[in-house]
């Protein structure tokens, strides 16, 4: 107990005899003030009080080395001086001057700087009422264009009513202006211009009524023996497709008035063949008109020019007849 005594009277001693620059408060805060530092009651060394930190991070300099407190003239511990700011006469500009450059900042002042930060990245009130704003015009705009849209869909559904109507309307008066037969006929009439461009009807020319699919199978025989033809000539050719053709349906010759009429067995698509040879020139003419009996509009089929062949090809010469 004696021995202690002695040694705290020693370092009492010693630390009475720090010099008046050792104070931590001496000199403006932004100077380097001299702080003295006793150990065991020896005098350890005067350092700035900037380098303080860092000597006692590398040891150097320990927690339990002595130095005065400047404002009340207690000597106490050197890390309870640099560290807490609970100890009398310790103020956080004193902490902030006694972290050297580039060293960690005191818990008070980090949390100062984080408090600093957070005031700055406060959002101003105003920003939350253009962001109101601006949801509230596009909520107005989408119903706007909602009801645009609905507007437009109401008058494109008027306007496809009213093209309905005028569609069924249309082909009422085209039904009516047809010379259209009756159920399960088909009639017509050879009509052709003569010298003097007029429109004629012609009487007396045989025609026949034949399945559509007889009519393509022969055509398609008859195109692979094309060499039978002997050249390109449009009568040779026109004889070659005539030749060896399949038993008609029905046969039967145009009236005076050049009309024709059959009896269609059952529904589906028939042809209608008939050729006229001039006896001027010797040319042939040739028609394989193709109709379907269930379409009303292809049951009056009339025999002219705009429905003769033109090429002695199989997919060609089959022409619709309306």
């Amino acid at each position: 107990m004696k021995k202690r005594a002695r040694s705290k009277q020693r370092e009492t001693k010693s630390a009475s005899n720090l010099p008046a620059g050792s104070e931590r408060g001496a000199g403006l805060p932004g100077r380097n003030p001299k702080i003295a530092v006793s150990r065991g009651g020896k005098l350890v060394g005067e350092h700035g009080l900037r380098e303080l930190g860092s000597l006692l991070e590398t040891g150097f300099l320990r927690g339990d080395d002595l130095c005065r407190e400047p404002e009340t003239g207690e000597l106490v511990p050197l890390g309870k001086f640099l560290g807490d700011s609970d100890a009398p006469g310790f103020s956080p500009r004193q902490a902030s001057a006694s972290a050297p450059p580039g060293d960690a900042n005191p818990p008070h002042e980090n949390h100062r700087r984080r408090s600093r930060r957070k005031k700055r990245l406060r959002i101003p009130p105003i920003l939350p009422l253009s962001a109101l704003a601006i949801a509230a015009v596009a909520a107005l705009w989408a119903i706007k264009m909602s009801a645009d849209v609905a507007g437009l869909q109401k008058k494109l559904a008027a306007a496809e009513a009213a093209n309905s109507a005028l569609n069924k309307k249309f082909h009422d008066v085209l039904f009516a202006a047809r010379d259209v037969a009756a159920d399960g006929q088909v009639r017509g009439r050879v009509i052709i211009r003569d010298a003097g461009n007029k429109r004629v009807s012609l009487p007396g020319i045989k025609v026949r009524l034949y399945r559509r699919s007889d009519i393509e199978a022969h055509l398609a025989a008859r195109q692979a023996d094309i060499a039978e033809a002997e050249g390109g000539d449009p009568a040779r050719l026109a004889l070659h497709f005539l030749k060896n053709l399949p038993e008609a349906i029905e046969v039967t010759s145009t009236n005076s008035d050049g009309r024709f009429e059959f009896q269609i067995p059952e529904p589906g698509e028939y042809v209608i063949q008939t050729g006229i040879r001039s006896g001027k020139t010797g040319a042939m003419r040739l028609w394989f008109v193709a109709f379907d009996s269930r379409d009303p509009l292809n049951t009056a089929v009339d025999i002219t020019e705009s429905n003769a062949v033109r090429q002695f090809t199989p997919l060609l010469m089959l022409v619709e007849g309306r």
